[in-house]
């Protein structure tokens, strides 16, 4: 249970840099507003790991990879949202 845990965390990555473009592209009016959420935790989160990088932390990556699985599960319930109000 916890590798597929941890596959979802590490899927959520490259998922989130690949969804929150596409949605601010395609959604209208308050669904991109709302599509935006997510930038206020992960914008900090990449600048605080490109500076640990900086810095040389071996673990810089972290705070990127918890806030892009975030983001990406906030989008996916905000897209599950739009898609069941205009079901």
């Amino acid at each position: 249970m916890e590798s597929l845990l941890g596959l979802a965390v590490m899927a959520g990555v490259p998922a989130y840099f690949i969804i929150q473009p596409a949605v601010l592209w395609q959604w209208p009016g308050g669904w991109r507003l709302a599509a935006l959420a997510p930038l206020l935790l992960t914008l900090p989160a990449l600048v605080f790991s490109l500076f640990s990088l900086q810095q040389g932390s071996n673990l810089w990556p972290l705070a990127l990879i918890f806030a892009a699985a975030v983001g990406t599960l906030y989008l996916g319930a905000l897209w599950l949202a739009r898609r069941w109000l205009y079901a």
